[in-house]
């Protein structure tokens, strides 16, 4: 559940279903736009080289409220959701999907979608990035361990594929099923159907495509 011990629902999410948002578990505070910018300054400069201004490019402070965010709201918004709706978990279509690994499509699916979450619509950079980044900055301006130093801009931006209809429920391992998530709604959206949780499909909208930013995360992600 959510980690706040005097409450009895997420103070971020609120107690009114009625404006909670159709697009994502959970809407982002301002300052991950904040945070997105900086972490596009790293990657530009890196693709220049630049050491001096990539080590700067991260403040501490944004990628410590970063980190809190994540740990304590978007974990777990989508058992707040559940409680509140009850819809009751179907019944699997049977057989499940022999092929759960989405790797194969990873590529595929970050490009179709402009590497943008399709829930938040929220920038996000697949996991080779932030290594890439890693090594030209070191773990002292960009952590990605397993332990609560790992770096809040890692934990929001890192880029993953979502099964829209779980896959534990029947739901296909493939494109028409996959989209681009950014670990904060992939985490968020836990196992449930979007009926659960009072999501709208986010198939059913166009993603949002910035060629600019596609061609900058294809530089670091192809480079050697």
């Amino acid at each position: 559940m959510c980690k706040q011990k005097d409450h009895s629902y997420c103070t971020e999410l609120g107690t009114e279903p009625d404006i909670w948002s159709r697009l994502s578990p959970l809407t982002k505070p301002d300052f991950v736009e904040r945070g997105f910018q900086e972490l596009r300054s790293l990657i530009t400069f890196t693709t220049k080289a630049d050491l001096n201004s990539a080590e700067n490019a991260l403040l501490p402070k944004s990628d410590n409220d970063l980190r809190i965010w994540f740990d304590v709201h978007a974990q777990n918004v989508g058992t707040w959701r559940y409680k509140e709706f009850k819809v009751a978990f179907p019944s699997p279509t049977l057989p499940l999907d022999p092929i759960k690994d989405f790797s194969k499509f990873r590529r595929t699916v970050f490009i179709r979608d402009g590497f943008r979450c399709r829930y938040c619509e929220s920038p996000v950079v697949p996991s080779e990035v932030f290594r890439k980044l890693n090594k030209f900055v070191g773990d002292d301006h960009l952590t990605l361990t397993t332990t609560n130093s790992t770096s809040g801009h890692y934990l929001m931006f890192c880029s993953t594929l979502d099964h829209v209809f779980p896959h534990s429920l029947g739901g296909r391992t493939d494109e028409n099923n996959l989209v681009t998530c950014c670990w904060s709604c992939n985490y968020g959206k836990s196992n449930y159907t979007l009926e659960q949780i009072g999501l709208d499909n986010p198939l059913h909208r166009e993603p949002k495509i910035d060629q600019e930013w596609i061609a900058l995360v294809e530089s670091i992600w192809q480079s050697h």
